[in-house]
């Protein structure tokens, strides 16, 4: 549970040249990842025995800072069930590619990787998630983070469903930025 928590913190976060070269372009995902530069409060719903039991709600807090002019780093905060939970997670725009990455960390022994795609229609970044559950098992989780106003963004974390090439939802968040 706690990985698969992890996977969900991938709101939108920026890339990295090692050289200080000036990227060619700039990409309209560098300032959709900008856009989430701040102190988000999350209200945070999942269902782990599926979307037909009860769900479990709690609270939880991003910090989303620069880290270059192409990258953005993001530390979420919160607890459940008793656990303090920290994720780490660092996004870019990746120029040959021409995706958004990154890579999220949590306490556990694996990181996740994600590469992903913005829908400048519908204001949703769409991300594909490789990681592996606690006990090693490599598992494929996909997010959608829709940004809803320059003060709110919706995530969605689904998880491989019953059928092979099928995903169900399993968690929900609801950020909204704090008031400078």
């Amino acid at each position: 549970m706690k990985l698969t928590f992890s996977m969900i913190f991938v709101c939108g976060l920026p890339l990295c040249c090692i050289a200080e070269e000036k990227p060619k372009s700039n990409p309209i995902e560098l300032e959709v990842l900008k856009a989430s530069l701040g102190i988000w409060d999350a209200e945070i719903e999942v269902w782990p025995q599926g979307l037909d039991a009860a769900s479990i709600k709690f609270n939880g807090v991003e910090t989303v800072r620069p880290y270059g002019k192409h990258w953005i780093s993001a530390d979420f905060d919160s607890e459940f069930m008793g656990q303090t939970m920290k994720i780490l997670s660092i996004v870019g725009y990746d120029l040959d590619q021409k995706k958004l990455v990154g890579t999220v960390i949590d306490h556990g022994p694996y990181l996740a990787r994600m590469t992903g795609d913005y829908d400048e229609k519908s204001k949703t970044v769409r991300w594909k998630t490789e990681a592996k559950a606690a006990d090693g098992t490599p598992m494929v989780q996909n997010t959608s983070v829709t940004q809803k106003n320059a003060n709110e963004r919706v995530l969605v974390l689904s998880v491989p469903g019953e059928d092979k090439n099928s995903f169900t939802k399993f968690m929900q968040i609801t950020f909204v930025k704090r008031k400078s």
